[in-house]
């Protein structure tokens, strides 16, 4: 999972050509939360080599989720007024009790809170704006109408609404139509969008991830390890997605811990905004061609990989990408741009250098450190419907440092251990608060299978 060439390597090598951040440097948050978010450090934003170049300044992403508690201290002022297809409103109410739209929100924009926002969640994205589209609670009430026309409305919505990524962090086993075409309108009005891969430790290909032309994502540690309750089937690339830490719902200070590849959909959003602020003369597909690109495997994985795709997304801005085609390197729906528009040569899907060669490093020595000083209240409550599952989940053993999500369907509840190494070993005790899951999925039911 290493960023190789201009960012350091998630997985520990080191970095070459550090720039000056015209942003300050993130410095230890006072309650300790900015010391807990790895995928900060992993990225190199906290040294200088994301921020200097893109903030996701001017960019929208879309969040078709709960909802987004726009109230949130992280979150003030960067939730744009949106709607809520479910429930009505303006999706400034997560409806997930856990605040499953607030979390990926935060990661993907928040700003963080307190005395020069050292404290709460800084998202990868922190100038891009999150506009807020609620399909339901996922707790079996989606409000008007089936979930699946909820998130093919709510998609229409965010194109609509000038979204120009679009983050899917939840999905199913069935192929709807509907949410099918929605996907391929995003693609034909030039929009990044992104889904989980599931955390069924399956095979079966999920949707809306799988549809045509979407960036799939698969979840992995700091220690460049494949999480393996990720669903594996055509995976695009991986990212950050256990021992999260994130905004939660329950007040408007509240964060909570989870595993799962919602949260690893939400950074690769946020390098979507980042690449879109930075070069916004490339189309969407030009823009998954550069993430694809600067995806970094592990040594001795070769792409397209079962685990990793092509790699783990980087926010990489030195690597010298052509733009390719306008229609990007992956297979596009029906009536999306064609490569006939681009005025670049046709590139293959090839991993580049730096998805063909991964760093052989030590791993990410990134411990979440001590966090204390943060009152949470409880968050209550495992989010199910049917079919249709959110992708955030559990984590390993150990006794908690930060309260996690359980697996679904219906793995036990099982705290996330720090690693040991550098910075490893037991780490204390911290307040963050359990992530419920097994979002839009039933609790003992076995996943459907495509037909």
């Amino acid at each position: 999972m290493g960023f190789k060439r201009a960012l350091q390597s998630i997985g520990g090598a080191a970095l070459a050509g550090a720039l000056v951040l015209g942003v300050s440097p993130v410095a230890q948050a006072n309650d300790g939360a900015r010391a807990a978010e790895w995928p900060l450090k992993a990225y190199g934003a906290e040294n200088n080599l994301v921020w200097n170049h893109s903030t996701g300044k001017g960019v929208v992403v879309a969040v078709v989720d709960s909802g987004v508690r726009a109230t949130h201290v992280d979150l003030t002022g960067q939730v744009l007024p949106g709607t809520d297809v479910a429930f009505g409103g303006n999706g400034w109410t997560d409806h997930s009790p856990q605040g499953h739209g607030t979390g990926i929100a935060s990661l993907i924009a928040g700003h963080g809170h307190g005395p020069n926002g050292e404290d709460g969640i800084m998202g990868l994205a922190p100038g891009a704006k999150i506009l807020p589209v609620g399909v339901g609670a996922g707790d079996d009430t989606h409000g008007n109408g089936d979930l699946a026309s909820n998130v093919a409305e709510g998609i229409r919505y965010a194109v609509d609404h000038g979204a120009q990524v679009i983050n899917l962090s939840l999905g199913a086993y069935d192929r709807d139509p509907g949410e099918e075409q929605a996907v391929a309108y995003a693609e034909q009005h030039n929009v990044v969008v992104v889904g989980a891969a599931g955390n069924e430790n399956t095979s079966n290909p999920s949707y809306p991830g799988s549809f045509p032309g979407v960036i799939k994502v698969s979840a992995v540690d700091q220690n460049d390890n494949f999480w393996p309750k990720s669903d594996t089937s055509g995976i695009t690339v991986a990212a950050a997605g256990v021992g999260i830490v994130l905004d939660g719902n329950g007040s408007d200070t509240q964060m909570v811990q989870g595993d799962g590849t919602s949260y690893a959909t939400a950074y690769v959003s946020a390098i979507a905004a980042l690449f879109r602020a930075a070069y916004p003369n490339l189309t969407a597909g030009q823009i998954v061609n550069r993430i694809i690109k600067t995806a970094i495997l592990p040594a001795g994985r070769t792409a397209p990989d079962l685990d990793y795709g092509y790699g783990v997304a980087s926010p990489d801005f030195t690597t010298n990408v052509p733009a390719g085609p306008a229609a990007g390197p992956l297979p596009q729906a029906s009536g999306a741009p064609s490569d006939s528009s681009s005025s670049s040569s046709a590139a293959p899907v090839t991993t580049g250098t730096n998805a063909s060669s991964g760093s052989s490093g030590s791993g990410m020595a990134i411990g979440l450190g001590a966090v204390g000083g943060v009152v949470l209240l409880v968050v209550i409550g495992v989010i199910v419907a049917r079919t249709r599952r959110r992708g955030g989940n559990g984590g390993g053993g150990g006794e908690p440092a930060y309260p996690t999500a359980p697996h679904y369907p219906n793995a036990p509840q099982q705290p996330y251990q720090p690693p040991t190494g550098q910075y490893g070993g037991q780490s204390q005790q911290q307040p963050y608060q359990q992530m419920p899951n097994n979002l839009y999925q039933q609790q003992g039911q076995q996943p459907p299978r495509q037909q």
